[in-house]
């Protein structure tokens, strides 16, 4: 029940799109204040917590390069933890790519990190997905984990 609650409300405040990116863990708040019929709790400042976190991105090109994926992992630029909840976050991985040239890479390079994800590569709580940004920033790929 946790599972399908949880990560339906991260669901939700990604296909808010626009509207929740500046802070997407006040959307994933209140969607669970909505779901627990909880008083509605209006945050006094950002909830969102965002923080790079380049071991992380090093650990997985060192595994993507190992496994002969250097080309794609290459495009790899940076790696931000977004938490959302105490325990929820998102993973946003930046890259070189070109938002207008519908680049394939960028699921394959989502693919790759959900599968070093799944072999316990991760950090504690629990990451709901992997966006995969182009290099201005728009998203390319969003893909659960």
């Amino acid at each position: 029940m946790r599972e399908t609650i949880w990560g339906g409300c991260t669901r939700r405040a990604l296909q808010a799109g626009s509207a929740a990116e500046m802070d997407r863990g006040s959307w994933v708040r209140g969607c669970l204040n909505g779901v627990a019929n909880a008083p509605e709790q209006l945050p006094t400042g950002p909830v969102t917590k965002r923080t790079t976190d380049a071991e992380m991105l090093e650990r997985f090109r060192a595994w993507a390069r190992a496994k002969g994926e250097a080309r794609q992992v290459d495009h790899a630029r940076m790696l931000v933890i977004v938490q959302l909840t105490q325990h929820d976050y998102d993973v946003e991985l930046s890259t070189d790519y070109s938002a207008g040239s519908g680049n394939p890479g960028s699921g394959s390079l989502a693919q790759s990190f959900v599968e070093w994800w799944d072999g316990d590569h991760g950090r504690d709580g629990t990451a709901r997905n992997i966006l995969v940004l182009g290099a201005d920033g728009t998203r390319l790929t969003v893909q659960r984990i």
